[in-house]
């Protein structure tokens, strides 16, 4: 059976989340921000980047801000259970 998928396989779609910038972490290796995303169901949304990506990422955000940001997953398998991580890709004010 022939494969009909196109030829380039390289991603270029991600996702999108607009929301409110609720919270900001800065780590040794690893940060993250949290989005409070919805309108009348209010939900939290943790987006991580690495360390190095932090400043030019988060140039210029602060908490409270309106954001939109794109974003990757991936998953991982540790220990028998399936862990999902949302990497963030860009971020901007709305």
């Amino acid at each position: 059976m022939e494969n009909n998928f196109n030829k380039n396989d390289k991603q270029v779609f991600f996702n999108q989340v607009k929301g409110t910038l609720s919270e900001i972490n800065q780590g040794d290796k690893f940060c993250n921000i949290t989005l409070n995303v919805g309108h009348e169901n209010i939900r939290q949304v943790n987006l991580v980047m690495k360390r190095y990506q932090f400043d030019n990422l988060m140039n210029g955000l602060n908490q409270g801000d309106k954001v939109c940001a794109r974003f990757y997953i991936t998953s991982r398998k540790k220990l028998d259970r399936w862990f999902t991580t949302a990497n963030l890709l860009s971020i901007n004010k709305d």
